[in-house]
């Protein structure tokens, strides 16, 4: 059973704290309670709730805005268009698709805070709180490394402290491989004291393992270069038996999905509500972005309607196509067809060669949606239905760690092991093994990784890592040396010591 472990906590509302990384950032700022001292959280049962604010930052938050984790990830690469209402509609998503957003984007901005905030409540637990534990400090610098990771490879040399700021500090730019060097450090230590999954009961399945540790050092060490201890540690997690392949893509993100042999890390939501949405503030337990991404305003087969952003790129649906990969592509999306099965139209309305009603065309229409947050009703909750959908975030599986381990080997040298990792991945899509070595293997896993992981929020970051997004992008308006990172907000340049990224 679904557990709720990211509530907003009565206390926590002292935690939280304004948007800049300078006077503003660190300003705590009180909510009719008590001012929080660390010095005072001496139970077990009050550290835990500290946790507990540290995990819910992973979620998307509306209250701080309408930032998505994943809509900046998937925005700016190949995989997706925003679509929705149009051009208009959410435009800080058109800047990131066309690669016009400014330090002024308030996606960007809203992805900042969400970070910072979470390692803000991070270090309370691993320094500050009077009450200490051995596992609830190993979460902590696991939450820590998380943040501080989608950082640096989102803003490169970024704001840097593992121990909370004055709020007088005025933080400047810390080359990006320090951070990155400082998460291998977190995870190391964190590693030893987390359970397995085997260890964990059904109602911690959302909580930091050891397997979603060593996953995302992998990660990380993938990031930095260091393809020989990448391969190292994804071997690990994928030779301890704690995980597998789903049987059935699809399935994945089925409610009876969540925490399946396949999940190594998951971010939990639920239908829990606070209140009115859309008058107080925002503050839910569901996850937005799959009303923002359900077909629009069409409530059609087994999918509730949405707001139809995030639709996939036909260059995505091409490549299922050429590659024979029917499993993924309609395991990731449904399109035209489906349309067609499912959509029961007045007989007056014309449709468009794609299927649709023509009132239903906008700009960068595709005619394919994503199942992957897809508005299953089983997901969504009854006391405001746009906020209220429980789907979790896959944020690391299997079937990942098994593509970048072959990276790895490949890139180590060791072909052998590369191929038997892809080809376990293929043979769930039903596709035949790979026989290729070397670079030309190197770009069959890229190939895979798109082809599996394609609307999960990787491949923008993938592209850039390794140096291929200039090629691909190029024509939507990727400039190469500068977009490999986004701007620093505009709302910390001035408040801080921090210059701003090159050529913004």
């Amino acid at each position: 059973m679904k557990k709720t472990i990211y509530k907003l906590l009565i206390f926590a509302a002292a935690i939280v704290f304004s948007t800049s990384c300078g006077e503003e950032y660190l300003e705590l700022e009180l909510k009719g309670v008590t001012v929080f001292n660390a010095e005072d959280i001496d139970t077990e049962e009050e550290a835990y709730e500290v946790l507990l604010a540290a995990y819910d930052m992973l979620q998307v938050k509306y209250w701080y805005g309408w930032g998505s984790y994943y809509l900046l990830a998937n925005m700016p690469s190949d995989d997706a268009v925003p679509v929705g209402g149009g051009t208009s509609d959410r435009p800080e998503y058109w800047e990131l698709h066309e690669f016009t957003f400014t330090p002024q984007n308030t996606a960007v901005s809203n992805f900042w805070q969400r970070n910072y905030f979470g390692i803000y409540r991070a270090n309370l637990v691993i320094n500050e709180i009077a009450y200490q534990s051995d596992l609830f400090k190993a979460e902590a610098l696991f939450l820590r490394a998380y943040y501080y990771f989608e950082l640096a490879r989102a803003f490169g040399d970024a704001a840097f402290y593992t121990n909370n700021l004055d709020p007088s500090a005025k933080p400047g730019n810390t080359d990006r491989s320090i951070i990155y060097d400082q998460c291998v450090t977190d995870l190391l230590a964190a590693i030893p004291a987390l359970p397995t999954k085997d260890q964990q009961g059904a109602d911690e399945f959302s909580r930091a393992s050891k397997g979603a540790a060593q996953a995302l050092l992998g990660k990380v060490y993938l990031y930095q270069g260091n393809n020989a201890a990448a391969a190292d540690v994804l071997d690990q997690v994928i030779n301890s038996g704690a995980y597998d392949l789903a049987a059935d893509y699809n399935s994945i993100w089925q409610p009876t999905g969540e925490f399946g042999i396949g999940s190594v890390f998951e971010i939990n939501y639920t239908t829990f509500h606070h209140g009115d949405f859309w008058g107080n503030g925002r503050e839910n337990e569901g996850n937005i972005d799959v009303q923002l991404t359900g077909p629009r305003e069409t409530a059609v087969g087994e999918f509730d309607d949405g707001w139809g952003f995030d639709m996939i790129d036909s260059s995505l649906v091409d490549l299922w196509d050429a590659q024979g990969d029917t499993v993924r592509k309609y395991g990731t999306g449904f399109g035209p067809e489906y349309f067609k099965e499912n959509l029961t139209l007045d007989p007056a309305d014309d449709l468009n060669d794609n299927g649709f009603p023509d009132d239903k065309e906008k700009e960068g229409w595709t005619g394919w949606y994503q199942r992957k947050r897809g508005t299953y009703p089983a997901y969504n909750g009854t006391i405001e239905p746009d906020v209220s959908w429980g789907n979790n975030e896959r944020m690391i599986r299997f079937a990942d760690v098994l593509l970048m381990a072959a990276e790895a080997h490949n890139k180590n040298g060791n072909d052998a092991t590369a191929l038997q990792y892809v080809n376990r991945v293929r043979a769930r899509a039903n596709l035949g093994n790979l026989s290729s070595s070397g670079n030309q293997l190197l770009q069959d896993i890229k190939t895979e990784r798109r082809m599996e992981l394609g609307m999960e929020g990787h491949r923008y970051y993938d592209l850039i890592r390794w140096g291929d997004a200039p090629a691909v992008l190029g024509t939507r308006g990727f400039v190469e040396g500068k977009h490999e990172v986004f701007p620093i907000p505009a709302t910390e340049i001035g408040l801080t010591s921090l210059t701003q990224n090159a050529n913004y």
